[in-house]
């Protein structure tokens, strides 16, 4: 099949158009199979309201995405890949999702099984890149024209360290209403803007994909959300985000164009050890965008603000790659 010249874009008006049908249906169908947001009494108390919103709807963003992706670009690896690490990490979320709202267990699915499972998808991403795609292993640098080479060993342990710290960051900076889903099409937007331009047009269609469904995600997820992405769409949005930027040798990007999601697992990080070092917080509430709620930013101006800050990081990114 010979792909179509604006196959990315044509995938993103595809995915947007299955969500907008698919949502109203699945929204309820969640609400009856109980699959309901539970909201942690240590949270900022705004967000007790959310109680019983429907959520782990990010199931139905992933899917159109890769159905949509799949119809305009069939017969590339490297995006099956992609999306292999985007449903895999989504199943995971979802079985973090069920156990936490189903199951009644609300620290979830176990740190050290998710660690386990992010261990095993990583080990496969970075094989298949090294086996059949060798020009990942060079990186491309931002703001230079060079390319960073690293030896296998190093490769595996940036991929791991990529999509670890990219499903994280993701699934940290989904706490509030549209948050995840407008920064995170900002970031996939940028990156398959920047793939395009290096000529790998499948992750593109893929990342375009996904920006279409999140688009459409958003018509429900916007202040007052209607339903949440839950665990299943942000570790998802994590890991498609890291794969791509794998698979296309722009893993030194992912930092740029995703600086949010660095500073959210930074924010958790640093509140953790400041605690445990010295028994107070660092932070009002990790992650951040908490400690900027209870510093007086309201939901609804917090995330218009966090937005502007990732569509900066976004146009940072494109700068960083064409100087």
């Amino acid at each position: 099949m010979r792909m179509l010249p604006g196959a990315p874009l044509l995938a993103g008006l595809c995915a947007g158009i299955l969500c907008l049908l698919a949502f109203p249906v699945v929204i309820g169908a969640l609400r009856r199979a109980g699959l309901t947001q539970v909201v942690r009494s240590q949270g900022p108390a705004t967000h007790l309201s959310k109680a019983g919103t429907p959520t782990a709807a990010g199931m139905v963003f992933v899917l159109a995405a890769a159905l949509a992706a799949w119809a305009f670009r069939p017969r590339d690896a490297a995006m099956l890949v992609c999306v292999l690490m985007t449903v895999g990490h989504g199943a995971l979320g979802l079985a973090d999702d069920w156990l936490k709202v189903v199951g009644r267990r609300p620290e979830g699915l176990k740190a050290r099984y998710k660690l386990a499972a992010q261990f095993v998808l990583a080990v496969v991403l970075a094989g298949f890149a090294l086996s059949e795609r060798p020009e990942a292993a060079s990186f491309a640098v931002p703001f230079s024209a060079h390319r960073l080479v690293v030896a296998p060993l190093a490769f595996v342990a940036l991929v791991l360290l990529g999509l670890v710290g990219a499903t994280n960051g993701a699934n940290f900076t989904d706490g509030a209403d549209g948050l995840l889903g407008s920064t995170g099409l900002v970031a996939l937007g940028a990156l398959g803007a920047l793939c395009w331009a290096e000529g790998y047009v499948a992750m593109a269609t893929f990342a375009f994909a996904l920006v279409g469904a999140l688009l459409a995600f958003l018509r429900w997820n916007w202040h007052p959300a209607r339903v949440f992405m839950g665990d299943t769409g942000s570790m998802a949005i994590g890991a498609a985000f890291a794969s791509i930027g794998v698979l296309s040798g722009l893993l030194l990007y992912l930092p740029v164009i995703g600086l949010l999601f660095a500073l959210e697992v930074l924010s958790v990080m640093a509140q953790v050890l400041w605690f445990r070092r010295t028994g107070r917080r660092l932070l009002r509430m990790s992650p951040l965008h908490h400690h900027l709620e209870l510093s007086g930013w309201r939901e609804g101006r917090l995330v218009p603000r966090l937005l502007l800050f990732a569509l900066a990081c976004g146009a940072l990114g494109l700068i960083a790659f064409w100087v």
